[in-house]
């Protein structure tokens, strides 16, 4: 696992964005992120853009002044900690607001569970 500060250049969906990483020394590296863990709706289903709405919202809520680096993001590792887990091209990892306690996955998580949407948690398995 790494923790690289972090700021979003753009939300894909509602559990990838695209984030530019601060590597250090002026150095920076960007990558699309999945959200470790979470699930929301896809663009063409039910609550998809909703769920990307609500990203946005968040985004914006815990950068209101517009911080260089705002966010930090944690990279899952393999159980072996070999390297990095990616899923189709994609790091996959966690978003923590820079207070610590505010974390994109589970608040995304939450806000499918209360509206049920398909595909997210909280679901009806039909």
């Amino acid at each position: 696992m790494w923790d690289r500060r972090a700021k979003v250049l753009t939300i894909k969906d509602g559990d990838t964005l695209r984030v530019v990483l601060d590597q250090g020394f002026g150095d920076t590296k960007t990558i699309d992120l999945r959200l470790f863990e979470t699930f929301a709706p896809e663009h063409d289903e039910p609550g998809g853009p909703e769920t990307r709405e609500f990203v946005e919202t968040w985004l914006n809520e815990h950068d209101p002044d517009g911080d260089e680096w705002p966010f930090v993001v944690t990279v899952e590792r393999t159980r072996d900690g070999t390297h990095e887990v990616t899923t189709l091209g994609r790091y996959v990892g966690t978003l923590t607001a820079l207070n610590g306690y505010s974390i994109l996955n589970e608040d995304v998580n939450a806000f499918v569970a209360s509206r049920a949407y398909g595909h997210g948690i909280g679901a009806d398995a039909a």
